[in-house]
């Protein structure tokens, strides 16, 4: 695998796992350093992280800048940037959509390991939090395997 300088993580809105998982794998440490960003495939106009999501990275010690969601497009698909679906939804749209698929990656396919967050639409902030602890793992793994590379 070639080394990036960048890294994209997908969700759907880019509103909670997007941003969750950019914030915790910034947390993780990586022996070379690379610029981490979350996208949304629907993220029709920008909207602030989710209020839960917020809550949840705030009280795990994250430091949360200002976030606005912002639609994956095909000029940020370069030969320097890591494009990683976090489900499997997102990988096939992503694969669908745009021609260029050298680059885009879904996360359980490189940490080996089943992925699943659910649908955080109307879940409690508990539920918020015990997503993040999932893709705070997660990217644990990934930090892992990208050290391995």
């Amino acid at each position: 695998m070639r080394e990036y300088k960048k890294i994209l993580f997908v969700s759907e809105t880019d509103t909670a796992k997007g941003p969750m998982a950019a914030a915790a794998f910034e947390q993780c440490r990586l022996e070379r350093p690379v610029e981490v960003f979350s996208r949304g495939l629907v993220a029709l106009f920008p909207e602030p992280i989710n209020e839960k999501a917020e809550a949840v990275m705030i009280s795990n010690g994250v430091r949360v800048e200002e976030h606005a969601s912002a639609q994956l497009e095909q000029e940020e698909l370069t030969e320097e940037t890591m494009v990683v679906a976090l489900e499997r939804p997102q990988f096939q749209t992503l694969l669908e959509k745009f021609d260029d698929s050298e680059n885009i990656y879904l996360l359980e396919e490189l940490i080996g390991d089943s992925v699943d967050y659910g649908d955080l639409h109307g879940k409690t902030l508990a539920e918020y939090g015990y997503c993040y602890e999932k893709i705070q793992k997660d990217m644990e793994k990934l930090a892992v395997y990208l050290n391995h590379q």
